[in-house]
């Protein structure tokens, strides 16, 4: 009998991933509020003993400190206001070149982010698998090895090679003549060649 094994998408592998990292979470939840609840006792208590102290401090220094804020606020507008239009003409002459170099950061900026978010899932995709599957991790590790360097042998461009052209083969010999041809040749000849002869016998005949 054949047996079909079917065969689970990435995603899928990421989503168990992911789930499987919230439940070891939630289960380090009832110990850290064990902590907190055998904490939280001496940490009420020591703030009943030092909040009374706090009160008596600020109660102490408030009355000094509004004082010294109202002889100061005004010093403070003042310099505000002197400093404010020299502030916006470097903001409107820096704006262009920040404009600019924000530009050119960007790409690289958006690239860092893709990548960073692609090491994250294809982590989430290896636990998924343990998960799921029963992979060990070293086996995991090593298939990641390996999809990474094919992943980067595809992505580099390769230069296709010419395919080499045989030299061209020289003209055919010419076809000899057929016997045929021959004859026909011949018999063209042979009306010719009594003419001249004619010819050449008249002047003889007449002598």
């Amino acid at each position: 009998m054949s047996t079909t094994t079917t065969k689970i998408p990435a995603p899928l592998y990421a989503a168990a991933g992911a789930g499987d990292l919230a439940y070891q979470q939630l289960r380090k939840l009832p110990a850290a509020t064990a902590d907190l609840r055998e904490e939280l006792p001496a940490r009420v208590a020591e703030l009943r003993d030092e909040l009374p102290a706090r009160f008596a401090e600020l109660r102490a220094e408030l009355p000094t400190r509004v004082a010294e804020l109202r002889s100061d606020v005004p010093a403070k507008v003042a310099e505000l206001r002197a400093e404010l239009p020299g502030k916006v003409a470097e903001f409107r002459a820096e704006l262009p070149a920040k404009v600019a170099e924000l530009r050119a950061e960007f790409p690289s900026a958006v690239n860092t982010i893709v990548a960073e978010a692609f090491t994250v899932y294809r982590k989430l995709v290896k636990h998924g698998r343990r998960v799921v599957d029963g992979v060990p991790a070293q086996a995991t590790a090593v298939e990641a090895a390996s999809s990474t360097a094919v992943e980067a042998a595809s992505s580099t461009a390769v230069e296709a090679t010419p395919a080499t052209v045989p030299p061209a083969t020289d003209a055919p010999a010419k076809a000899k003549a057929s016997p045929v041809t021959k004859v026909a040749k011949a018999q063209k000849a042979a009306p010719a060649k009594a003419t001249t002869a004619v010819k050449r016998s008249r002047p003889a005949a007449q002598k």
